[in-house]
Protein backbone atom coordinates (compact mmCIF):
# COMPACT_ATOMS: atom_id res chain seq x y z
CA UNK A 1 0.00 0.00 0.00
CA UNK A 2 1.20 3.48 -0.79
CA UNK A 3 -0.01 6.99 -0.17
CA UNK A 4 0.32 9.87 -2.58
CA UNK A 5 -1.15 12.71 -0.57
CA UNK A 6 -0.72 14.66 2.66
CA UNK A 7 -0.14 11.81 5.14
CA UNK A 8 2.39 12.48 7.90
CA UNK A 9 4.30 9.27 8.79
CA UNK A 10 5.24 10.76 12.16
CA UNK A 11 1.60 11.31 13.08
CA UNK A 12 0.11 8.40 15.03
CA UNK A 13 -3.39 9.16 13.71
CA UNK A 14 -2.17 8.98 10.11
CA UNK A 15 -0.34 5.73 10.81
CA UNK A 16 -3.53 4.29 12.31
CA UNK A 17 -5.55 5.30 9.25
CA UNK A 18 -3.04 3.60 6.98
CA UNK A 19 -3.16 0.44 9.09
CA UNK A 20 -6.97 0.45 8.91
CA UNK A 21 -7.01 0.81 5.14
CA UNK A 22 -4.45 -1.96 4.75
CA UNK A 23 -6.38 -4.47 6.88
CA UNK A 24 -10.19 -4.65 6.50
CA UNK A 25 -10.42 -6.98 9.51
CA UNK A 26 -9.36 -4.04 11.68
CA UNK A 27 -11.92 -1.51 10.46
CA UNK A 28 -14.91 -3.76 9.75
CA UNK A 29 -16.16 -3.59 13.38
CA UNK A 30 -15.95 0.22 13.27
CA UNK A 31 -18.09 0.85 10.21
CA UNK A 32 -21.52 0.42 11.78
CA UNK A 33 -20.87 2.45 14.95
CA UNK A 34 -23.23 5.45 14.74
CA UNK A 35 -22.34 7.21 18.00
CA UNK A 36 -19.23 9.41 17.86
CA UNK A 37 -18.28 8.78 21.51
CA UNK A 38 -18.57 5.01 21.11
CA UNK A 39 -16.52 5.23 17.92
CA UNK A 40 -13.81 7.27 19.66
CA UNK A 41 -13.59 4.73 22.45
CA UNK A 42 -13.36 1.85 19.97
CA UNK A 43 -10.59 3.58 18.01
CA UNK A 44 -8.67 4.28 21.21
CA UNK A 45 -8.87 0.59 22.14
CA UNK A 46 -7.78 -0.47 18.66
CA UNK A 47 -4.90 2.02 18.59
CA UNK A 48 -3.69 0.84 21.97
CA UNK A 49 -3.66 -2.76 20.80
CA UNK A 50 -1.55 -1.73 17.80
CA UNK A 51 0.89 0.23 19.94
CA UNK A 52 -0.09 3.60 18.43
CA UNK A 53 -0.41 6.39 21.02
CA UNK A 54 -3.41 8.18 19.48
CA UNK A 55 -4.78 11.20 21.31
CA UNK A 56 -8.53 11.15 22.06
CA UNK A 57 -8.95 14.82 21.17
CA UNK A 58 -7.23 14.20 17.83
CA UNK A 59 -9.79 11.49 17.02
CA UNK A 60 -12.69 13.77 17.93
CA UNK A 61 -11.23 16.57 15.83
CA UNK A 62 -10.94 14.18 12.88
CA UNK A 63 -14.67 13.45 13.13
CA UNK A 64 -15.72 17.05 12.63
CA UNK A 65 -17.44 17.70 9.29
CA UNK A 66 -15.44 19.69 6.76
CA UNK A 67 -16.58 23.29 6.71
CA UNK A 68 -17.87 24.78 3.43
CA UNK A 69 -14.97 26.33 1.58
CA UNK A 70 -12.34 24.27 3.40
CA UNK A 71 -9.31 23.22 1.38
CA UNK A 72 -10.42 20.07 -0.49
CA UNK A 73 -7.37 18.01 0.49
CA UNK A 74 -7.17 19.12 4.11
CA UNK A 75 -7.30 16.06 6.35
CA UNK A 76 -7.93 13.69 3.46
CA UNK A 77 -6.18 10.40 2.79
CA UNK A 78 -4.93 9.74 -0.76
CA UNK A 79 -4.43 6.00 -1.09
CA UNK A 80 -4.72 2.97 -3.29
CA UNK A 81 -8.27 2.06 -4.40
CA UNK A 82 -10.67 0.79 -1.73
CA UNK A 83 -10.09 -2.69 -0.34
CA UNK A 84 -13.56 -4.05 -1.13
CA UNK A 85 -16.76 -3.51 -3.09
CA UNK A 86 -18.42 -2.19 0.08
CA UNK A 87 -16.95 1.24 -0.74
CA UNK A 88 -18.65 3.56 -3.25
CA UNK A 89 -17.58 6.96 -4.63
CA UNK A 90 -19.86 9.69 -3.28
CA UNK A 91 -18.43 12.93 -4.70
CA UNK A 92 -15.51 14.37 -6.62
CA UNK A 93 -13.25 17.40 -6.62
CA UNK A 94 -10.47 18.69 -8.84
CA UNK A 95 -6.96 18.80 -7.43
CA UNK A 96 -5.07 20.64 -10.09
CA UNK A 97 -5.70 18.73 -13.32
CA UNK A 98 -6.61 15.54 -11.50
CA UNK A 99 -10.20 14.47 -10.86
CA UNK A 100 -10.35 12.88 -7.40
CA UNK A 101 -13.05 10.70 -5.86
CA UNK A 102 -14.27 10.84 -2.29
CA UNK A 103 -15.40 7.42 -1.05
CA UNK A 104 -17.72 6.19 1.68
CA UNK A 105 -18.04 2.77 3.20
CA UNK A 106 -21.62 1.54 2.63
CA UNK A 107 -21.12 -1.94 4.01
CA UNK A 108 -23.84 -4.28 2.76
CA UNK A 109 -26.55 -1.63 2.99
CA UNK A 110 -28.51 -1.37 -0.30
CA UNK A 111 -28.91 1.98 -2.04
CA UNK A 112 -32.64 2.69 -1.78
CA UNK A 113 -33.08 6.47 -1.41
CA UNK A 114 -34.77 8.36 -4.29
CA UNK A 115 -31.47 10.13 -5.07
CA UNK A 116 -27.95 8.80 -4.74
CA UNK A 117 -26.84 12.00 -3.01
CA UNK A 118 -29.23 11.18 -0.16
CA UNK A 119 -27.76 7.70 0.19
CA UNK A 120 -24.25 9.15 0.18
CA UNK A 121 -25.13 11.74 2.80
CA UNK A 122 -26.42 9.05 5.15
CA UNK A 123 -23.08 7.26 5.01
CA UNK A 124 -21.15 10.48 5.66
CA UNK A 125 -22.87 10.82 9.02
CA UNK A 126 -21.10 7.64 10.10
CA UNK A 127 -18.04 8.42 12.24
CA UNK A 128 -15.99 5.85 10.35
CA UNK A 129 -16.35 7.67 7.03
CA UNK A 130 -15.57 11.05 8.63
CA UNK A 131 -12.52 9.52 10.31
CA UNK A 132 -10.93 8.14 7.15
CA UNK A 133 -12.01 10.73 4.53
CA UNK A 134 -10.88 8.33 1.85
CA UNK A 135 -9.85 9.75 -1.56
CA UNK A 136 -8.35 8.37 -4.78
CA UNK A 137 -7.58 9.82 -8.21
CA UNK A 138 -10.00 8.54 -10.83
CA UNK A 139 -7.16 6.81 -12.67
CA UNK A 140 -6.87 4.41 -9.72
CA UNK A 141 -10.21 2.90 -10.71
CA UNK A 142 -8.73 1.02 -13.65
CA UNK A 143 -6.72 -1.54 -11.67
CA UNK A 144 -9.29 -1.71 -8.86
CA UNK A 145 -12.08 -2.62 -11.28
CA UNK A 146 -10.07 -5.58 -12.54
CA UNK A 147 -10.76 -7.18 -9.15
CA UNK A 148 -14.19 -5.55 -8.66
CA UNK A 149 -15.67 -5.23 -12.15
CA UNK A 150 -19.14 -4.12 -11.13
CA UNK A 151 -22.42 -4.94 -12.80
CA UNK A 152 -22.97 -4.22 -16.48
CA UNK A 153 -25.77 -1.62 -16.79
CA UNK A 154 -29.10 -2.98 -17.98
CA UNK A 155 -30.41 0.43 -18.93
CA UNK A 156 -30.01 4.21 -18.73
CA UNK A 157 -32.92 6.51 -17.88
CA UNK A 158 -32.69 9.97 -19.45
CA UNK A 159 -35.50 12.41 -18.75
CA UNK A 160 -36.96 15.88 -19.27
CA UNK A 161 -37.22 16.72 -15.51
CA UNK A 162 -40.30 16.45 -13.28
CA UNK A 163 -41.75 13.77 -15.51
CA UNK A 164 -41.83 10.61 -13.40
CA UNK A 165 -38.19 9.58 -13.70
CA UNK A 166 -37.87 9.21 -9.93
CA UNK A 167 -40.91 6.93 -9.97
CA UNK A 168 -39.20 4.82 -12.64
CA UNK A 169 -35.93 4.64 -10.71
CA UNK A 170 -37.71 3.79 -7.44
CA UNK A 171 -39.64 1.01 -9.13
CA UNK A 172 -36.44 -0.29 -10.69
CA UNK A 173 -34.74 -0.20 -7.26
CA UNK A 174 -37.50 -2.11 -5.49
CA UNK A 175 -36.53 -5.75 -6.21
CA UNK A 176 -33.74 -7.12 -4.04
CA UNK A 177 -31.88 -8.23 -7.16
CA UNK A 178 -31.70 -4.68 -8.57
CA UNK A 179 -29.22 -1.85 -8.10
CA UNK A 180 -30.63 1.51 -9.23
CA UNK A 181 -28.45 4.61 -8.98
CA UNK A 182 -30.29 7.91 -9.36
CA UNK A 183 -28.59 11.17 -10.40
CA UNK A 184 -25.21 10.35 -8.87
CA UNK A 185 -23.00 13.48 -8.61
CA UNK A 186 -19.82 11.55 -9.57
CA UNK A 187 -21.38 10.62 -12.91
CA UNK A 188 -22.33 14.25 -13.55
CA UNK A 189 -18.81 15.40 -12.74
CA UNK A 190 -17.35 12.96 -15.25
CA UNK A 191 -19.91 13.96 -17.89
CA UNK A 192 -18.88 17.61 -17.51
CA UNK A 193 -15.16 16.92 -17.00
CA UNK A 194 -14.11 18.49 -20.30
CA UNK A 195 -15.40 21.88 -19.13
CA UNK A 196 -12.51 21.75 -16.65
CA UNK A 197 -10.10 19.68 -18.77
CA UNK A 198 -10.68 20.67 -22.42
CA UNK A 199 -7.64 18.60 -23.36
CA UNK A 200 -9.36 15.41 -22.21
CA UNK A 201 -9.99 13.30 -25.30
CA UNK A 202 -13.37 11.75 -26.05
CA UNK A 203 -11.91 8.29 -25.55
CA UNK A 204 -10.41 9.24 -22.18
CA UNK A 205 -13.67 10.73 -21.01
CA UNK A 206 -15.60 7.66 -22.17
CA UNK A 207 -13.16 5.48 -20.22
CA UNK A 208 -13.72 7.59 -17.10
CA UNK A 209 -17.46 7.20 -17.59
CA UNK A 210 -17.25 3.41 -17.82
CA UNK A 211 -15.08 3.39 -14.69
CA UNK A 212 -17.36 5.56 -12.56
CA UNK A 213 -20.48 3.66 -13.64
CA UNK A 214 -18.76 0.37 -12.76
CA UNK A 215 -17.58 1.72 -9.40
CA UNK A 216 -21.15 2.76 -8.51
CA UNK A 217 -22.54 -0.56 -9.76
CA UNK A 218 -20.81 -2.86 -7.32
CA UNK A 219 -23.09 -5.86 -6.65
CA UNK A 220 -24.69 -5.71 -3.24
CA UNK A 221 -26.22 -8.82 -1.72
CA UNK A 222 -28.01 -10.81 -4.41
CA UNK A 223 -28.12 -7.95 -6.94
CA UNK A 224 -27.51 -8.93 -10.57
CA UNK A 225 -29.21 -6.09 -12.48
CA UNK A 226 -28.16 -2.46 -12.67
CA UNK A 227 -30.00 0.68 -13.80
CA UNK A 228 -28.84 4.29 -13.87
CA UNK A 229 -31.09 7.34 -13.87
CA UNK A 230 -29.16 10.36 -15.12
CA UNK A 231 -29.57 14.09 -14.53
CA UNK A 232 -31.99 15.74 -16.93
CA UNK A 233 -29.25 17.91 -18.48
CA UNK A 234 -27.23 14.90 -19.64
CA UNK A 235 -29.05 14.44 -22.96
CA UNK A 236 -26.56 16.66 -24.87
CA UNK A 237 -23.95 14.04 -23.91
CA UNK A 238 -25.85 11.13 -25.46
CA UNK A 239 -22.97 10.49 -27.91
CA UNK A 240 -20.58 10.16 -24.96
CA UNK A 241 -22.80 7.53 -23.34
CA UNK A 242 -23.06 5.61 -26.59
CA UNK A 243 -19.29 5.75 -27.02
CA UNK A 244 -18.80 4.38 -23.51
CA UNK A 245 -21.75 1.93 -23.57
CA UNK A 246 -22.62 1.13 -27.19
CA UNK A 247 -24.78 -1.88 -26.29
CA UNK A 248 -26.68 -0.58 -23.24
CA UNK A 249 -30.35 0.29 -23.91
CA UNK A 250 -31.58 3.76 -22.98
CA UNK A 251 -34.88 5.58 -22.70
CA UNK A 252 -36.09 9.17 -22.52
CA UNK A 253 -39.04 10.12 -20.34
CA UNK A 254 -40.90 13.37 -20.95
CA UNK A 255 -44.11 15.15 -19.96
CA UNK A 256 -46.58 17.75 -21.16
CA UNK A 257 -44.51 20.97 -20.91
CA UNK A 258 -46.98 23.10 -18.93
CA UNK A 259 -47.01 20.48 -16.16
CA UNK A 260 -43.21 20.44 -16.01
CA UNK A 261 -43.02 24.23 -15.81
CA UNK A 262 -45.67 24.31 -13.12
CA UNK A 263 -43.77 21.73 -11.06
CA UNK A 264 -40.67 23.95 -11.16
CA UNK A 265 -42.71 27.04 -10.29
CA UNK A 266 -44.03 25.50 -7.09
CA UNK A 267 -40.78 23.73 -6.17
CA UNK A 268 -37.84 25.11 -8.19
CA UNK A 269 -35.12 22.69 -9.20
CA UNK A 270 -31.47 23.68 -9.41
CA UNK A 271 -31.60 23.48 -13.19
CA UNK A 272 -34.18 26.28 -13.20
CA UNK A 273 -31.71 28.72 -11.60
CA UNK A 274 -30.05 30.91 -14.26
CA UNK A 275 -26.28 30.57 -14.22
CA UNK A 276 -26.36 27.48 -11.99
CA UNK A 277 -23.82 25.61 -14.12
CA UNK A 278 -21.26 28.39 -13.80
CA UNK A 279 -20.91 28.80 -17.54
CA UNK A 280 -23.30 28.97 -20.45
CA UNK A 281 -23.15 25.25 -21.25
CA UNK A 282 -26.45 25.31 -23.11
CA UNK A 283 -26.24 28.66 -24.89
CA UNK A 284 -29.20 30.27 -23.15
CA UNK A 285 -27.90 32.20 -20.13
CA UNK A 286 -27.32 35.35 -22.18
CA UNK A 287 -31.04 35.34 -23.04
CA UNK A 288 -32.19 35.37 -19.41
CA UNK A 289 -34.46 38.19 -18.30
CA UNK A 290 -35.28 38.45 -14.57
CA UNK A 291 -39.00 38.87 -15.24
CA UNK A 292 -39.18 35.76 -17.44
CA UNK A 293 -38.19 32.72 -15.36
CA UNK A 294 -40.70 30.46 -17.17
CA UNK A 295 -39.16 31.46 -20.48
CA UNK A 296 -35.65 30.68 -19.27
CA UNK A 297 -36.66 27.25 -17.97
CA UNK A 298 -38.62 26.50 -21.14
CA UNK A 299 -35.53 27.27 -23.25
CA UNK A 300 -33.49 24.96 -21.03
CA UNK A 301 -36.03 22.14 -21.37
CA UNK A 302 -36.06 22.59 -25.14
CA UNK A 303 -32.27 22.17 -25.16
CA UNK A 304 -32.72 18.97 -23.11
CA UNK A 305 -35.32 17.50 -25.47
CA UNK A 306 -33.78 18.47 -28.84
CA UNK A 307 -30.85 15.97 -28.83
CA UNK A 308 -33.29 13.16 -28.10
CA UNK A 309 -35.52 14.12 -31.01
CA UNK A 310 -32.50 14.13 -33.30
CA UNK A 311 -30.70 11.04 -31.99
CA UNK A 312 -33.17 8.60 -30.46
CA UNK A 313 -33.74 6.68 -33.68
CA UNK A 314 -30.08 6.34 -34.66
CA UNK A 315 -28.92 5.64 -31.10
CA UNK A 316 -31.69 3.18 -30.21
CA UNK A 317 -33.58 5.17 -27.57
CA UNK A 318 -37.09 4.45 -26.27
CA UNK A 319 -39.48 7.40 -25.86
CA UNK A 320 -41.97 7.25 -22.98
CA UNK A 321 -44.58 9.84 -22.02
CA UNK A 322 -45.31 10.42 -18.34
CA UNK A 323 -48.96 9.59 -18.96
CA UNK A 324 -47.96 6.01 -19.77
CA UNK A 325 -46.66 5.41 -16.24
CA UNK A 326 -46.58 3.24 -14.25
CA UNK A 327 -47.88 0.59 -16.68
CA UNK A 328 -45.12 1.38 -19.20
CA UNK A 329 -42.53 -0.04 -16.80
CA UNK A 330 -43.84 -3.53 -17.52
CA UNK A 331 -45.18 -3.08 -21.05
CA UNK A 332 -42.39 -1.04 -22.65
CA UNK A 333 -39.41 -0.09 -20.47
CA UNK A 334 -38.34 -3.46 -19.05
CA UNK A 335 -38.80 -5.23 -22.40
CA UNK A 336 -36.64 -2.52 -24.00
CA UNK A 337 -34.02 -3.12 -21.31
CA UNK A 338 -34.21 -6.87 -21.95
CA UNK A 339 -35.35 -7.67 -18.41
CA UNK A 340 -37.86 -10.37 -17.46
CA UNK A 341 -39.37 -10.23 -13.98
CA UNK A 342 -40.55 -13.02 -11.75
CA UNK A 343 -43.69 -12.62 -9.63
CA UNK A 344 -41.77 -11.45 -6.56
CA UNK A 345 -39.90 -8.73 -8.47
CA UNK A 346 -43.08 -7.55 -10.16
CA UNK A 347 -44.89 -7.33 -6.83
CA UNK A 348 -42.05 -5.26 -5.34
CA UNK A 349 -42.11 -2.85 -8.27
CA UNK A 350 -45.90 -2.53 -8.21
CA UNK A 351 -45.79 -1.76 -4.49
CA UNK A 352 -43.25 1.01 -5.16
CA UNK A 353 -45.51 2.50 -7.84
CA UNK A 354 -48.19 3.19 -5.24
CA UNK A 355 -45.90 5.45 -3.20
CA UNK A 356 -44.78 9.03 -3.78
CA UNK A 357 -41.41 8.58 -5.47
CA UNK A 358 -39.70 11.50 -3.70
CA UNK A 359 -41.48 10.88 -0.36
CA UNK A 360 -41.76 7.09 -0.17
CA UNK A 361 -43.56 7.22 3.18
CA UNK A 362 -46.57 8.83 1.46
CA UNK A 363 -49.00 7.36 -1.09
CA UNK A 364 -48.84 8.67 -4.65
CA UNK A 365 -51.50 11.16 -5.73
CA UNK A 366 -51.94 12.00 -9.44
CA UNK A 367 -51.40 15.71 -10.07
CA UNK A 368 -51.80 16.32 -13.80
CA UNK A 369 -55.18 18.03 -13.47
CA UNK A 370 -54.03 20.16 -10.54
CA UNK A 371 -50.93 21.34 -12.39
CA UNK A 372 -52.91 22.22 -15.49
CA UNK A 373 -55.40 24.17 -13.39
CA UNK A 374 -52.79 26.13 -11.39
CA UNK A 375 -50.39 26.87 -14.27
CA UNK A 376 -49.82 30.56 -14.88
CA UNK A 377 -50.39 32.33 -18.16
CA UNK A 378 -46.65 33.05 -18.29
CA UNK A 379 -45.91 29.32 -18.09
CA UNK A 380 -48.44 28.54 -20.82
CA UNK A 381 -46.98 31.21 -23.06
CA UNK A 382 -43.42 29.97 -22.48
CA UNK A 383 -44.43 26.38 -23.19
CA UNK A 384 -46.19 27.39 -26.39
CA UNK A 385 -43.25 29.47 -27.60
CA UNK A 386 -40.32 27.22 -26.73
CA UNK A 387 -41.59 23.68 -26.15
CA UNK A 388 -44.71 22.99 -28.21
CA UNK A 389 -42.77 22.03 -31.34
CA UNK A 390 -40.24 19.73 -29.68
CA UNK A 391 -43.00 18.10 -27.62
CA UNK A 392 -45.03 17.51 -30.79
CA UNK A 393 -42.03 15.89 -32.47
CA UNK A 394 -41.40 13.64 -29.46
CA UNK A 395 -45.03 12.53 -29.49
CA UNK A 396 -44.97 11.91 -33.23
CA UNK A 397 -41.83 9.80 -32.94
CA UNK A 398 -43.18 7.86 -29.93
CA UNK A 399 -46.44 6.98 -31.66
CA UNK A 400 -44.91 5.87 -34.95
Amino acid sequence: MHTNGPVNPDNALDRLRCRLLADPSLWAPLGDIADANQFTAAVMTLAGGLGLPVDEQAIQAALRPLLPGAAPVSGLRFTDPPPSKDWLPVSTFWWGRQLCLRWSWFGTRPVREPFYGDSAQRTLFRPFNRFLRFVTPIEALGPWLEAHPGLQPNGFVFHMSRCGSTLVSQMLAAPARHVAISEAPPIDDVVRARTVRPDLTEDEQARWLTWIVAALGQPRGEANRYFIKLDCWHTPWLPLFRRAFPEVPWMFLYREPVEVLESHRTMPGIQSIPGFFGQDLFGIDHLFQPDDLPGHLARFLAVICEPVVQLHASLGGLLVNYRELPAAIHTRILPHFGVDLDAEDRAAMDAASRLDAKKPHQPFTPDEAAKQKSATEAARAAAALHLSDVYRRLETARLQ
